[in-house]
């Protein structure tokens, strides 16, 4: 089915203006062939949240939504299938994946390990032009915007650490593992207090690659990934305990909150 959100020009049911796709101008994506472009629609829709772990995914409620054929839909859907974004259940058909805890545990355990090498790579090999793009995308961090914006916002940031350690292989293996961590949403970015903490790690992680220092470097990225596990297993656990959410309670931000006022002075 379609994914969920609030009605808007794009969703299912509205008018569509002529050759209009469901992205909106923040999300839109360069020319690509139409099953690519259905493909990271629909990946960017699980980790936006407007997919659910569990949701059927129909193909023709996906086509009338994209505005496109079911043929590039179909081949879109078996390549999310043979990356393990989505399941064949018997009963059900296809439906978005669910990770288990220890999945997730084990997700989080080689992101880590792959991030600190990116940014270890980056501090050795980063161009002046590439700290700069870091740089700016760390000062367009707003610890009060809007979740999705900074998951977007998010993933550039991330993208350029790869881009700056220039080892293809290690770019491709970090996007089969984001693939992965589409699955399980932006909800740590709904706990009070987390997006200042992610302004503060995403600016150790520059400031250790800017100084060209591979050790600090790799240490604050592996710390960002610990501690983004860490609050993600709590999620979890909480949903599987039925306690209050942890969106609900504060995590131990207030000294990151004001680093981060420090760090937007500097």
């Amino acid at each position: 089915m379609a994914p969920e959100e609030a009605p808007s020009s794009n969703a299912p049911g509205s008018k569509r203006r002529p050759g209009k796709t469901l992205l909106s101008a923040d999300d839109e994506l360069p020319a690509v062939p139409l099953v690519d472009h259905a493909y990271r629609a629909i990946r960017e829709a699980i980790r936006e949240g407007r997919f659910k772990s569990g949701q059927r995914l129909v193909e023709r409620e996906i086509a009338a939504w994209l505005g496109m054929s079911r043929t590039p839909v179909r081949e879109a859907l078996k390549l999310l299938e043979a990356q393990g974004l989505a399941s064949t259940v018997v009963g059900r058909g296809l439906v978005i994946t669910s990770l288990s805890l220890e999945e997730i545990s084990e997700l989080y355990t080689v992101w880590e390990d792959f991030e600190g090498i990116a940014a270890r790579r980056a501090a050795q090999r980063v161009t002046d032009l590439e700290i700069e793009t870091l740089e700016k995308l760390c000062a367009c961090w707003d610890s009060g915007g809007e979740v999705r914006a900074l998951g977007r916002l998010n993933k550039k940031f991330h993208a350029a650490i790869h881009q700056a350690a220039h080892n293809r292989f290690l770019v491709r293996s970090l996007r089969a593992i984001d693939d992965s961590i589409a699955l399980l949403g932006l909800a740590t970015y709904s706990i009070p207090g987390r997006t200042a903490e992610v302004g503060v790690e995403h600016f150790k992680i520059v400031d250790g690659i800017a100084r060209r220092d591979p050790d600090a470097a790799e240490e604050s990225a592996r710390a960002h990934i610990r501690r983004a596990g860490e609050l993600r297993m709590m999620v979890m656990a909480d949903l599987a305990l039925g306690d209050r959410p942890l969106q609900q309670r504060k995590v131990s931000s207030t000294s990151a909150t004001k680093e981060a006022d420090r760090t937007r002075r500097r």
